[in-house]
């Protein structure tokens, strides 16, 4: 068993963007300088185009948090986009979900997960299929996907237990670290002559940059600005201690999913960037004591074992081109006749603006 203990309260705070002793240490400082600068140009430049969410999974999201949502309407939505319709039942057949049979029908699986599940489902898998992707760092992004979702179930935990909305902390918490992919994104967009960047480099760069990005993304996308305001401060004490709560309860979410094996290690050791101050204080602001922690970490970790299931029984190569059959909305099958050919349909996933991207890369890296 893990154990987290949280450390006592701290007499000052770090300097957000400053990197710290240990890697200005081990990372050359004018490098981390440059490309972070250079990320952000990149960022804030008008040609540059976030990855986009399928509409259908901000519209499912978005209908999933009125009880009264009319079901067909959901099905229809998830029939728009039969890759995600895909990946729906293949949840719902998941060791979790799954009933004594497996499911087909497209609205026997969506009952199945109920409506609070269903807008959870539908936005992590959307996630993993059109923004954790990167040729580059494909094991980073799929690390990167692993420790989101498991983030953003111990967030809806902690909620629950703090008296928090557990749907708007799961979002909070799957999304906590989506600057990263659209950081890794762009830097796999460098030329092919350029030298990778060191696993020291990349970390401090992840580190300095991320939050403000995960908040820009968060913002291009019209999600809650509570949301948006919770990615973009959950690694410092200074900017943690004025954020909503739900800061507090991703700080604390996060390296408690680091701890139980649930970490992205960029090259310079697996962790989450949360100092121990910063924690300290998230720790205080939800009544969390050493003896509350240890109490807490057998329900944390049998979830994230069920995590693990989900995702090990759903990771699948979601590269372009792959055929997806496209799921019925009924079973329509008379008893007794001839099962009806199933026609694959050819789904494609959306390109990212590659050569825009690395144009803008060349052009404010100086390269």
């Amino acid at each position: 068993m893990v154990e987290i203990m949280c450390p006592a309260a701290p007499t000052a705070p770090p300097t957000r963007g400053t990197p710290q002793t240990a890697a200005d240490a081990s990372a050359p400082f004018a490098t981390v300088l440059r490309v972070s600068d250079g990320l952000r140009r990149v960022f804030g430049s008008a040609g540059y185009k976030p990855p986009m969410l399928p509409s259908a999974a901000l519209e499912i999201h978005e209908l999933s948090c009125h009880p009264d949502v009319d079901t067909d309407k959901l099905i229809a939505l998830l029939e728009r986009d039969p890759m995600l319709a895909g990946q729906v039942l293949k949840v719902a057949n998941s060791p979790i979900f799954r009933g004594r049979d497996a499911e087909t029908s497209l609205r026997n699986a969506v009952l199945r997960l109920g409506l609070k599940n269903l807008g959870e489902v539908v936005f992590e898998l959307a996630l993993h299929m059109r923004v954790f992707r990167s040729a580059e760092y494909s094991e980073l992004m799929e690390d990167l996907r692993r420790h989101s979702t498991a983030c953003a179930n111990l967030c809806r935990l902690l909620a629950t237990k703090a008296g928090q909305d557990p749907e708007n902390a799961f979002l909070c918490g799957l999304l906590h670290d989506i600057g990263t992919a659209a950081i890794l994104i762009v830097l796999g967009e460098r030329r092919k002559s350029e030298p990778a960047l060191e696993g020291s480099v990349l970390d401090e760069v992840v580190r300095q940059t991320h939050e403000d990005v995960s908040g820009m993304l968060v913002r291009l996308w019209k999600l809650p600005g509570d949301v948006a305001e919770v990615v973009s401060h959950h690694h410092t004490r200074e900017a943690v201690g004025g954020a909503p709560l739900l800061s507090s309860i991703v700080v604390v979410a996060d390296v408690l999913s680091v701890k139980l094996g649930f970490s992205v290690d960029f090259g310079a050791g697996p962790g989450d960037g949360t100092d121990q101050d910063t924690l300290a204080l998230a720790c205080d602001k939800l009544k969390l004591d050493a003896s509350a922690m240890a109490a807490l970490e057998p329900e944390a970790a049998a979830i994230l074992e069920r995590v693990k299931e989900v995702l090990d029984h759903k990771r699948v190569d979601l590269g372009e081109g792959e055929r997806a059959e496209k799921p019925s909305a009924e079973k329509k099958d008379a008893p007794g006749a001839a099962p009806k050919t199933k026609v694959p349909v050819v789904v494609t996933a959306r390109k990212s603006p590659v050569g825009l991207l690395a144009r803008i890369w060349r052009a404010v890296s100086g390269r």
